[in-house]
């Protein structure tokens, strides 16, 4: 009788194993994320730009995001995110942890949920619609693609520096 009740209490155990369900992983990047791209003014005629690397860039949120701080190595692009609470996004941006020169910008932009998959489940996109600076050491700014997703490789924003710096 015991005998039989283990192989019972076995096969219940093998048939429950099998009915459970494997969530499938999701491969897919669910964040959303602002790239940046910092650039000069290389001619006097202003139409050739090169990448500019900043020595060790500090991002700061004011508003609509985390509440650390951001510090970059050396590099010429920046990832940076939009709070999906709030249709406004203010970071104070500094081009090294030395520096005592800093600039805000501001980002307007529209908040989209979207599907992914089944296994990923909903994340929010961003339609930008406008960027603002206080122009200490940015130049200006441009929106080179405003469709802000969860693609890794499309820069959204070229901030130009300043040619004095």
């Amino acid at each position: 009788m015991i005998k039989r009740l283990g192989i019972v209490w076995a096969m219940c155990c093998v048939v429950w194993a099998s009915c459970t369900q494997q969530r499938q992983p999701c491969l897919t990047p669910k964040i959303a994320s602002l790239i940046l791209e910092t650039m000069h003014i290389t001619n006097d005629t202003g139409t050739i730009f090169s990448d500019t690397a900043l020595p060790a860039a500090v991002f700061l949120p004011l508003s609509g995001g985390s509440y650390d701080s951001l510090i970059f190595p050396l590099g010429s692009v920046f990832t940076i995110s939009l709070s999906p609470d709030s249709n406004v996004c203010r970071w104070v941006v500094e081009t090294d942890t030395t520096s005592h020169i800093f600039d805000t910008l501001t980002f307007r932009y529209k908040a989209n949920l979207q599907f992914l998959s089944n296994a990923c489940g909903y994340t929010d996109f961003y339609s930008l619609d406008t960027v603002q600076t206080t122009h200490k050491f940015i130049d200006s700014v441009h929106i080179v693609n405003s469709s802000v997703t969860n693609n890794v490789n499309t820069k959204h924003v070229q901030v130009y520096i300043h040619p004095d710096i």
